[in-house]
């Protein structure tokens, strides 16, 4: 694994740059995301975003926290300027902006709500409205990657955060990736990750920006450590402690 990332040698992306894995894993289109060994060279990894711009997007706070918590970690660790953005908070306003302030402090990052003065839901939201959210993030920051939702999922709201950011890249090339689903519930979900990010290192910040959402353990069907066995699976997976999966949608080698 170099600089953290190893990736399913079974992906391929096709021309323009979407990678498509078929039911039995095999990839299909003509570029290849492998070096020759199997693994991402050094200079596609993380320290590729070294300097520049990382956007995450999630629908609720603790969302991202949840789905790539330890990769925001070490992305900002690794010397990217990384921007959590919560699209809604739908109650609880003032203990959700204060919990989710300090996941970010915890993971080294800047927060931006995008409805911050009242609670709703993504679902009020017109689609248009949506997405010139999301377009305005992207022209203010030019970020060189944006982190999103999947569509894996089996809330319909994550499942709109995805669309509205899949329709901003028709105004500036980033790369873009997709984060493991984000339910509360023991449940399976088939959610077939690209690609993994080593966060063995930062483990321990993930969990303890998961804790900082004190409020919404209280009444969810799975405790925090979930989420730690869930990187711990994954990380068996390539053969770290821990890992977290991501759907890679396009990223440009260079």
């Amino acid at each position: 694994m170099k600089n953290g990332i190893s990736v399913n040698g079974n992906s391929r992306v096709n021309g323009n740059g979407h990678g498509r894995v078929d039911g039995n894993g095999n990839g299909h289109g003509p570029i290849s995301l492998l070096a020759a060994n199997g693994r991402f060279s050094a200079a596609t990894a993380l320290s590729k975003y070294a300097g520049k711009t990382v956007l995450a997007v999630g629908a609720h706070p603790d969302d991202l926290e949840l789905g790539m918590g330890g990769t925001l970690a070490r992305l900002s660790r690794a010397g990217a300027r990384v921007v959590m953005a919560v699209v809604s908070i739908p109650s609880d306003l003032k203990s959700r902006i204060k919990e989710a302030r300090r996941a970010a402090q915890i993971l080294g990052c800047d927060l931006r709500f995008l409805i911050p003065g009242h609670c709703c839901r993504v679902e009020d939201l017109k689609t248009h409205q949506l997405v010139t959210m999301t377009d305005s993030l992207v022209k203010e920051l030019l970020p060189s990657a944006v982190f999103t939702h999947s569509l894996a999922n089996l809330h319909a709201d994550h499942k709109l955060v995805y669309q509205a950011c899949m329709a901003s890249q028709r105004l500036e090339y980033f790369d873009l990736f997709c984060y493991s689903p984000t339910s509360t519930h023991e449940i399976h979900i088939a959610f077939q990750p690209h690609a993994y990010v080593d966060i063995s290192d930062t483990i321990e910040m993930k969990m303890a920006a998961i804790r900082a959402h004190s409020s919404q353990f209280s009444r969810r069907g799975l405790g925090t450590e979930h989420f730690r066995q869930m990187s711990s699976r994954f990380g068996q997976m390539v053969g770290v402690d821990y890992a977290e999966g991501l759907e890679v949608v396009r990223m440009k080698l260079n």
